[in-house]
């Protein structure tokens, strides 16, 4: 599982804030709250809080909050980005954003987590936005560095062309000189009709790594000192953890620490096994909560009962009942 950045104008970074180690790298935040950091290259560490990233070298970083299950978010994420941004969609590479509510959350579901089928429209806006205001920034870039108005330029797969002169640069020689420079607080997104890529249909671009066995699925992760925890949820929502015996559990070889969560227990161990028999030793008393007496028949119940009273219209356009009625079959 995996706040759209949303509220008042960008933060304005300066050059340090945006330079990596040797190398720089244009970093752009979508809407940051005020008083939040945004997204910037510390000289010992990089807080990667923004969604796009670009290097000297050319390379472009999604930094993607949605956690790709098989619906291609990551394609169509990736393809709002690129968008705006003026790249083709092989030119962007999505990268895991790192666990992190407070700059990461989903606006519609308020904590870090992808479902709902809320990702597009969460990312529609902020996304877009987001990859216009860097495409705006590294256009300026290349104007100053040649003298010339912004507006005489044109981008194509992420190259700046002076129409007049027929100069050109290419994304990643900006960098340098775009992190110099002020973020505006807004830039147009582009009109329809305008659109190269969303709307249609493109490869994924997870498929690959899949099938060629590089992608890394949680399952695989590996880092040097990790341990595994099992955990056990209270069975029922809104319930809560009453009463825990872990004497047992911390007896049982490989196991390191029983910790008390919000509404569960988990059980860290130096391997899966010694984690799971933790949690099978554990005593565990449930504080079953409000919903305690819910069952399936009520379930049922609330639902035709919200069905049968008038429904929410988000908009309406033409007259259906009309259109409906005189449809061929």
């Amino acid at each position: 599982m995996s706040k759209m950045l949303s509220g008042g104008a960008l933060t304005r970074v300066n050059r340090r804030g945006f330079l990596a180690g040797g190398t720089a790298a244009l970093v752009v935040a979508a809407f940051v709250p005020a008083g939040s950091r945004i997204a910037r290259a510390a000289e010992s560490s990089f807080e990667p809080n923004a969604f796009i990233r670009i290097g000297e070298d050319g390379k472009i970083a999604l930094i993607m909050r949605d956690v790709e299950m098989g619906q291609g978010i990551w394609t169509g994420a990736s393809m709002l980005m690129a968008e705006e941004l003026d790249v083709g969609l092989d030119q962007v590479t999505p990268e895991f954003a790192p666990p992190n509510d407070k700059l990461y959350a989903n606006p519609l579901l308020h904590l870090q987590a992808t479902g709902g089928s809320t990702s597009i429209r969460a990312d529609w806006q902020s996304l877009r936005k987001a990859a216009a205001i860097a495409r705006a920034v590294l256009v300026q870039a290349a104007a100053q560095q040649w003298g010339v108005e912004p507006a005489t330029c044109t981008v194509a797969s992420g190259t700046v062309t002076h129409t007049p002169s027929g100069r050109t640069a290419n994304y990643g020689s900006l960098v340098a000189l775009a992190v110099t420079l002020p973020l505006p607080t807004d830039a147009p997104l582009k009109d329809r009709k305008d659109w190269k890529l969303i709307g249609t249909p493109q490869k994924r671009v997870d498929t690959a790594t899949k099938v060629n066995g590089k992608t890394v699925y949680g399952i695989d992760v590996q880092v040097p000192g990790m341990k595994i925890a099992a955990a056990a949820m209270c069975p029922v929502l809104g319930g809560r953890l009453a009463k825990l015996d872990d004497v047992a559990a911390r007896k049982i070889p490989g196991v390191l620490d029983v910790l008390r969560i919000e509404d569960g227990v988990a059980v860290v161990g130096e391997h899966f096994w010694a984690a799971k028999q933790g949690l099978d030793a554990l005593d565990i008393d449930w504080d079953l909560g409000p919903n305690a007496g819910v069952n399936q028949a009520q379930i049922v119940k609330g639902h035709a009962d919200a069905s049968n009273g008038p429904g929410i219209v988000a908009k309406e356009a033409g007259d259906p009942d009309a259109a409906i009625a005189g449809a061929a079959v």
